[in-house]
């Protein structure tokens, strides 16, 4: 999701994964409340940047903008970027539950929202290599193959279940998500030789980085802090652009007001223990694995395309 996409790739020269859990004590609780005091604090910022009056920045994805354009004949433009990630597929409650949030906000944005179609959701589990040439990427995937078990990489979530709680929307001046907070659970899991009483997405994450990095692979990363999102939307230009170039500012900024003030409704609403438009509040649980296990994807995928290398084996 490009809510974090402000930060540059960097080499990643240990376990950052690791390192949250031991932050936090090996405590279940502690690495749950990381998540949620990121996710609350983005929203917050953005919330109070967007609102300003003086607002003007919104950073709307250049690039989405010409592949659709290229998509519609109009270009001849090709994303130069290759990946190689693996991927955390939502099973069908978490997309269906997506497209009611996007059909609600789809009519405030109009044209400026690129909706992630369903087929393309995905959560970034483990990036391994973003933005590079597609010799790169090859290259990665040759040695992948040659020194890790790609079938035990991607089955790994059946026998290591993480519980994934609580979504909101999570916002910025480019994008929307879904993000989650990992559930605490009452399993027995050791780090550094200390107990533990939960396996959680960020456990997941940490040993999906150790047997990667392990094998003698050393990966680039942008999403290494406390997050588990799904991308929802992307906007392709900036809300309201339409009023601002006939010259309404005032117009501008109600709709981008309004577009905050919708996804704070929402929240709301997901927070609550009664759902009034989404059903149970059950939908919102994601146990990562459930119907398709981890996917190993390569190419032009951060639009949630690209080339799937292997995908495991889901659970109901």
């Amino acid at each position: 999701m490009t809510i974090e996409t402000h930060q540059e790739p960097a080499l990643v020269q240990s376990n950052v994964f690791k390192q949250l859990i031991i932050a936090c004590e090996n405590d279940a609780e502690k690495v749950q409340q990381a998540f949620e005091k990121h996710r609350s604090a983005r929203n917050a910022k953005f919330k109070n940047l967007i609102l300003n009056p003086s607002f003007q920045q919104w950073q709307f994805d250049e690039i989405l903008h010409q592949v659709l354009e290229a998509k519609q004949g109009l270009t001849q433009y090709v994303d130069p970027r290759n990946n190689l990630s693996l991927w955390s597929r939502p099973p069908r409650h978490i997309r269906e539950l997506i497209d009611e949030i996007q059909q609600i906000l789809a009519p405030i944005a109009g044209p400026c929202l690129w909706l992630t179609p369903s087929d393309h959701l995905h959560m970034t589990t483990l990036e391994m290599l973003p933005a590079r040439t597609l010799a790169e990427v090859n290259e990665l995937e040759k040695f992948l193959k040659e020194n890790t078990s790609l079938q035990d990489i991607v089955n790994y979530t059946l026998s290591h279940r993480a519980r994934l709680v609580r979504p909101i929307v999570s916002y910025d001046a480019s994008a929307l998500a879904l993000s989650f907070i990992p559930a605490v659970e009452d399993r027995d899991r050791e780090v550094d030789g200390k107990s533990n009483k939960s396996y959680s997405y960020q456990y997941l994450r940490s040993d999906l980085y150790d047997i990667v990095t392990e094998a003698g692979c050393q990966l680039e990363a942008r999403y290494t802090v406390p997050s588990a999102h799904v991308t929802i939307a992307r906007f392709v230009r900036p809300v309201g652009w339409s009023e601002r170039e006939s010259g309404g500012s005032d117009l501008f900024h109600k709709r981008a007001q309004e577009l905050v003030a919708t996804i704070e409704d929402i929240n709301q609403e997901l927070r609550s223990d009664h759902w009034k438009r989404f059903g149970d509040p059950s939908r919102g649980e994601w146990v990562v694995g459930q119907e398709k296990g981890l996917e190993l994807m390569k190419g032009r995928s951060w639009y949630g395309k690209g080339e799937s290398i292997i995908i495991g084996k889901g659970f109901q």
